[in-house]
């Protein structure tokens, strides 16, 4: 059934190396969604949790990824807002304040660049 499929799928992104649950929103003005995010060696990806593609809905680049201070988003600090900026793609999310500090060291814990 098409339940069964979009159960499977979460859980199969849920339980890869690197992910975490989290909202995502093009902008201010939108609406959020709940998706999941994956940590790649080279890139970080967001799925919608509920969703009939396999593929991510955008991909950024750990190089030059640029991440906002967090903004507390509830009001036990659980959960923080964050903008992302890669190139000219930019979005928010709203993550577990834990995965806020993991996403920092895993941009900042990147390979180093090589210098032309």
């Amino acid at each position: 059934s098409l339940w069964a499929y979009i159960n499977v799928r979460a859980r199969r992104l849920d339980g890869q190396l690197g992910a975490f649950r989290c909202w995502s929103r093009p902008d201010t003005q939108s609406g959020w969604t709940s998706g999941i995010g994956l940590y790649g060696v080279e890139t970080l990806t967001w799925y919608r949790l509920v969703a009939f593609s396999n593929k991510p809905v955008y991909t950024l680049s750990r190089r030059g990824l640029e991440i906002s201070a967090p903004v507390q988003h509830s009001a036990d600090g659980s959960v923080v807002e964050v903008r992302l900026r890669s190139g000219d793609k930019r979005y928010e999310i709203a993550i577990a304040s834990q995965t806020y500090n993991a996403l920092v060291s895993w941009v900042e814990s990147g390979p180093p660049r090589v210098r032309a």
